[in-house]
């Protein structure tokens, strides 16, 4: 049966609190609908449905009074909101509109399935819902045992939901975990699920550090608008006054602006020679970035990375980089080819590093390449470039380079794998105050044009079988390097291709050197062989090992490289991955006459989720660079323990070592984790070995909790250096 009744005058003209019911008729489907005229009551049984706009309401009996304008519901009551919410009671009564009334029993479900459940309710003018006595709590209950208390829960007094301002209201309010109060506010609000961004207060931290001695740091976030908004940081502390800073974010039509910084008057420590001394100036930081649309193929953009000092980024916990990059570009982008111009400045923070970075000014890429097949069954490519270094004491740089390469790639019917490249480049360089490896500066300019041709044909044999489940691969590979010989000249600086790392991810290019101011030529004899073996259920296991071999007994390459002599040390790569349970990579270079280890880098993870190791470990040895100068052999040993004691608990603990001579702890931590569905609490302890003027390293203690839908909360952290004031 159906019936319908438009609005009384008494009507709400926006009773659904969006003024989506203004106006409409309240609409009744039921089994049955009785009337009683001499009442003028309606009753309605039976799988009743009563909507107005967008608002639904459900039970078995609901009775209208004509008389009174008072909706009476009972029996499995659900009202469905328009913003996605559903209450549920057992009885309650509403005016026509279901704008106003009472509730008994009610229960709540909001849209993000967060609850609120509470003795009774009240819904006035529209747009409040309050309840007494109330609980919210976003965890899933107990399958078990519904009546035992959700992970965390809020109890209060009193819970008000405003539907058109999206916000909810606690009164006498107390923070309970596993039915255990912890926590008591005798007022609290926080926006319900529906509400993406607000202004408002931030979780806070804070702590107690021997840097900035007992400090907090205070958050405001402020939405300006749907484009863009803004954080304000406000961070006072005992030693070094008030700190200021905030971040400002903005989407454009083609574009976005994000920029963030800080500022402070306070000490600063300098070593003067004589000690240190400590003296009051500014300090600050600002990082900004910038892309923007042109049109469908160009953009331009920039990022903006500069601070006062060394030591400002890491005393605040702002980042840990050292060194700072900041740019300007635009690039294009058309089909296959691109164009990209860049202008470069560098700020170092290294302590002590005598190494002056340049400022590129600027640095221009153009890359092409052509259809397959399109030239005698090949690919060409194009890439030109300029380049220009400018330092304030050292070499100024400038170079103009040029290349034409052509690629083809053929598989013969019986699966030989064929590759042919060919290059043609030329480079122009104009260098002043020409720093040479003995030490010399050249005053005059310098202008030198360097031409150089290369071509390599690489060959591969892939080889595949299958028994059972395992699927084997072996494939050896050959590849014939020919280029004239080539002297690098010492009126060429060597901006680009000092640090030369040779394993088996560039044994089979072209050149080994990482730039373009240093070109490996003559004519050489790479050989490699790849196996592996693959189980149809996820599995593997693989292994690389290959050398090269040089005709010609000139190189420029420095001892201890790898490459330095004729046949060049022998690289290779083991990847185990036969379980989930271990996941092992092992790449290594050995020497090539005594097999001595010159390379190890080893990382991997083992064991299951109950009790995990990971781990990486690394040796290089020692180089000797242009100069003649040794660098120390870098060794160094990460080891991580992690177990999950329970399907909530789990516990880790991390070791860092520099294990060189001179080296020592770099960093150590551990970890307490319990997470459930709606809570994450971790207690983090750290202790830093890093030494640096003007920053106390050491131990640092503090707690973080994360309550789903109200936020993240890091507790004030407790620090404390090991080693006293830093000299």
């Amino acid at each position: 049966m159906r019936a319908g009744r438009a609005h009384g005058p008494g009507a709400d003209p926006a009773a659904d609190g969006t003024g989506q019911g203004q106006g409409q008729p309240v609409l009744l489907y039921a089994d049955r609908v009785d009337y009683d005229q001499d009442l003028g009551i309606v009753t309605a049984r039976g799988q009743v449905e009563l909507s107005q706009g967008a608002r639904l309401l459900l039970a078995d009996t609901v009775s209208f009074s004509e008389k009174t304008n008072v909706v009476t519901a009972s029996g499995n009551v659900s009202i469905l909101e328009p913003t996605g919410e559903v209450l549920f009671a057992n009885y309650l009564e509403l005016t026509d509109d279901m704008s106003r009334g009472f509730v008994d029993q009610v229960r709540i479900l909001m849209s993000d399935n967060s609850k609120f459940a509470a003795l009774e309710g009240e819904r006035l003018e529209g747009r409040y819902t309050r309840m007494e006595n109330a609980v919210y709590s976003p965890c899933e209950l107990c399958a078990e045992d519904p009546s035992r208390p959700p992970i965390w829960q809020i109890r209060a007094a009193r819970i008000t939901h405003d539907q058109e301002k999206r916000d909810v209201y606690y009164r006498d309010a107390t923070l309970e975990v596993a039915g255990i109060p912890i926590f008591w506010l005798p007022f609290f609000g926080h926006p319900d699920p529906t509400v993406e961004r607000r202004s408002g207060f931030l979780s806070p931290g804070g702590g107690i550090s021997s840097d900035l001695g007992t400090y907090a740091r205070l958050y405001y976030f402020f939405d300006i608008d749907e484009s863009k908004d803004f954080t304000l940081e406000v961070t006072p502390s005992t030693k070094d006054g008030l700190l200021l800073g905030g971040e400002y974010r903005q989407r454009f039509a083609t574009g976005s602006i994000t920029a963030a910084g800080s500022a402070v008057y306070t000490d600063r420590a300098r070593d003067t020679g004589a000690g240190v001394v400590e003296k009051k100036e500014f300090r600050g930081h600002i990082f900004a970035t910038g892309r923007f649309d042109i049109d469908e193929q160009w953009r331009w953009g920039f990022d903006l990375r500069r601070v006062t000092d060394n030591t400002h980024l890491l005393r605040y916990d702002y980042s840990t980089e050292d060194i700072l990059a900041s740019r300007a570009f635009v690039e294009q982008f058309d089909a296959r080819n691109y164009l990209s111009i860049n202008v470069y400045d560098f700020q170092d923070l290294r302590p002590g590093n005598p190494e002056e970075e340049p400022v590129v000014l600027p640095m221009v890429t153009y890359a092409a390449m052509g259809e397959p097949g399109g030239v005698m069954g090949g690919r060409w490519s194009a890439d030109a470039g300029f380049l220009s270094l400018l330092r304030s004491n050292g070499n100024d740089t400038r170079r103009v380079s040029g290349s034409l390469g052509w690629r083809r790639d053929d598989v013969t019917g019986f699966g030989l794998v064929s590759t042919v490249q060919a290059e043609a480049r030329t480079d122009g360089y104009w260098v002043s105050n020409l720093r040479r490896s003995d030490g010399t500066v050249l005053d005059d300019d310098k202008v030198r044009f360097r031409g150089f041709t290369h071509a390599d044909w690489t060959v591969s044999y892939p080889l595949a079988r299958q028994d059972g489940t395992v699927q084997t691969l072996l494939e050896p590979l050959v590849m014939l390097s020919v280029a004239p010989n080539i002297s690098n000249s010492s009126n060429i600086p060597n901006e680009d291709s000092q640090d030369i790392e040779f394993d088996y991810t560039n044994l089979f290019r072209a050149s080994r050197y990482p730039g373009i101011d240093r070109l490996e030529g003559g004519q050489r004899l790479t050989y490699g062989m790849k196996a592996g073996f693959y189980g149809f259920s996820g599995g593997s296991s693989t292994l690389f090992l290959g050398q090269s071999h040089r005709l010609q007994g000139d190189t420029d390459f420095p001892n201890g490289s790898g490459l330095r002599r004729r046949t060049s040390d022998v690289v290779g790569k083991v990847e185990l991955t036969p379980s989930p349970w271990l996941d092992v990579s092992y790449s290594f270079r050995l020497d090539s006459e005594t097999l001595a280890q010159r390379l190890h880098d080893v990382s991997g993870v083992f064991g299951p989720s109950q009790f995990r190791v990971t781990g990486s470990y690394i040796y290089l040895d020692k180089q000797i660079q242009d100069g003649g100068l040794a660098t120390r052999n870098r060794e160094e040993l990460s080891l991580g323990v992690s177990s999950a004691l329970t399907d909530r608990w789990s516990v880790g603990v991390s070791h860092r070592r520099d294990l060189a001579p001179d080296g020592g702890p770099v960093l150590s931590s551990a970890t307490l984790t319990y997470q459930e569905e709606c809570l994450t609490f971790q207690l983090v302890g750290e202790r830093n070995y890093t030494r640096r003027i003007g920053i106390d390293t050491g131990d640092r203690l503090f707690f973080r909790v994360v309550l789903k839908n109200l936020g993240e909360f890091l507790s004030p952290s407790l620090s404390g250096s090991v080693f006293g004031q830093q000299q």
